[in-house]
């Protein structure tokens, strides 16, 4: 199988990726034989991307500690099943260059009677533009951004990715047309990879090659009295007219080296924090960024069977993504029914996660259990890093990125599910701290909202869902099963058709 390396530009590129590691996760098949995400962003230090690397070292973790030993063709739609490598980082730290009029040399092209050159970038860039510091990215200055990351092919991660790259390898770029790192970087990557005289490794591979991307439209503001007061570079008054101008550079300029381009955005927009970077750059989730990350998904189903761009039936499709009513609140019926996949696997997961942070460590310390002794779970196994990694992935990382999503200052809040947090935790600030779920047997049938599970309670019985009871009836099967080669492949085995016998009788039936 092929590759598919993910190019994310800037802030909501990262945040992007994130929404895409929570589908993996989620058991959302990817046709892909892994994901190579990769990062440009000048802002080295903002909080969204060291967020980000401790949770793909989190799903790694577990997805080599699960699947290293399991076949390619098991388990495609498994939890935490699809690979993903560590972040390749084609940053260029802006600190290194202090500001653009130092990276030019601009105070020396007098001297080196090079006035013409200096009259042109005084032309095109003010003294303000001159004069920036570059250590916290562009700050929504695209023609910027467009100068520095010119040195990103030189990066040596960069060269590492085209000389991997091989025929049938994809490339997807996300980045947003209102700021100022995607919108400089999305152009310039696209004008490397399809220039016929590019002089990059396996240019030839790479120029054939199905690309896509995706264009984050404005989906939040900021506050514009920061800027007014001169306490932050961001004037978000800009985001629509910059935006407009992007768009008609696309399609000028763009198109013919785009095979699949992808429009999110929102008129319900979220209200943030004015912050220029750095480690207070730590924005929650948000709905339009899980949705551009389904795009990510959709790119790779699109012609599945092509290998290049030459085997496409088009030469170009546009993509946008619409909700079914324009709610202030959006759950899951809104993105489809009980029997389309994208409902149907984040709800498994949810069930799985609330199994994992509610139940399963009494489950493994009862002597009597019979899923645990058929499997021969290892009597330290609720201490081992397998257990660990995955209660620290659903409770510090999962569970936020859910509650993130529904907090107040979204224009557009998405509540998938009923999400009652025992600890008193802020998670649209602190996103490091754990959440715990304060989740009672009658819960268990209300999980998704608007998705209610089928109660089979009566006058006579109180029905319940019992998740150790559904493992105990099928742990017989899994264990007689023998392209299950050992425990940990046998273990989610067990945990993935668990989770789907639950869901087939509460909610198709």
């Amino acid at each position: 199988m092929s590759k598919l390396y993910v190019i994310a530009i800037g802030g909501s590129g990262t945040r992007v990726l994130k929404s895409l590691v929570m589908l993996m996760a989620s058991g959302f098949k990817a046709e892909t034989e892994k994901i190579v995400p990769m990062i440009i962003d000048t802002d080295v230090n903002n909080g969204d991307l060291e967020y980000f690397r401790k949770i793909v070292r989190c799903y790694r973790d577990i997805n080599q500690k699960l699947y290293s030993d399991a076949p390619t063709d098991l388990f495609l739609d498994g939890f935490f099943r699809t690979k993903i490598d560590l972040p390749k980082e084609l940053n260029i730290s802006g600190s290194e260059y202090g500001t653009l009029a130092n990276m030019i040399d601009y105070l020396s092209m007098n001297a080196k009677g090079q006035h013409t050159t200096k009259g042109l970038v005084d032309l095109l860039f003010s003294q303000k533009n001159r004069d920036m510091n570059l250590e916290k990215g562009f700050l929504g200055t695209p023609s910027v951004g467009s100068i520095v990351l010119r040195d990103v092919v030189e990066s040596r991660g960069f060269k590492e990715f085209t000389q991997d790259f091989k025929p049938g390898d994809r490339i997807f770029i996300i980045s947003s047309i209102f700021g100022g790192t995607g919108a400089a970087g999305f152009p310039l990557l696209l004008n490397i990879f399809r220039d016929p005289e590019s002089n990059i490794n396996n240019s030839q591979y790479i120029r054939d090659a199905i690309i896509g991307g995706i264009s984050l439209q404005p989906y939040f503001d900021v506050d514009v009295e920061k800027f007014i007061k001169g306490d932050s570079a961001i004037d978000g008054n800009t985001f629509i007219p910059k935006t407009k101008a992007a768009l008609a550079y696309y399609e000028k300029y763009l198109a013919q080296n785009l095979n699949a381009l992808f429009f999110t955005g929102d008129s319900r927009r979220s209200n943030y924090e004015n912050n220029d970077g750095g480690e207070q750059q730590r924005n929650p989730a948000n709905f339009i960024e899980f949705i551009s990350a389904l795009s990510v998904l959709k790119f790779l189903k699109y012609e599945k069977g092509a290998k290049s761009r030459e085997e496409l039936s088009a030469p170009l499709k546009f993509f946008e993504f619409g909700i079914s009513e324009d709610t202030a609140e959006v759950n899951l019926t809104h993105l489809g029914t009980k029997k389309d996949e994208i409902v149907k696997q984040l709800i498994k997961f949810q069930y799985l996660s609330v199994y994992v942070t509610n139940y399963m460590k009494e489950a493994l310390q009862d002597k009597h259990m019979a899923w645990t002794n058929v499997l021969k779970v290892p009597s330290n196994f609720a201490s081992q890093d397998i257990t660990k990694s995955l209660s620290q992935f659903v409770s510090c990382f999962y569970y936020q990125w859910v509650s993130q999503m529904k907090k107040e200052h979204h224009g557009r809040k998405f509540v998938p599910f009923n999400l009652k947090i025992a600890n008193d935790v802020d998670v649209a600030k602190d996103h490091n701290q754990s959440v715990y779920l304060n989740i009672e047997s009658n819960d268990l049938f209300q999980l998704a909202n608007s998705i209610p599970a089928l109660n089979k309670s009566n006058f006579f019985k109180k029905d319940k869902i019992d998740f150790d009871e559904k493992l105990n009836s099928i742990v017989d099967d899994i264990s007689k099963d023998e392209s299950l080669q050992n425990f940990e492949i046998r273990l989610i085995a067990l945990l993935c058709k668990g989770v789907d016998e639950i869901y087939k009788e509460r909610f198709l039936n």
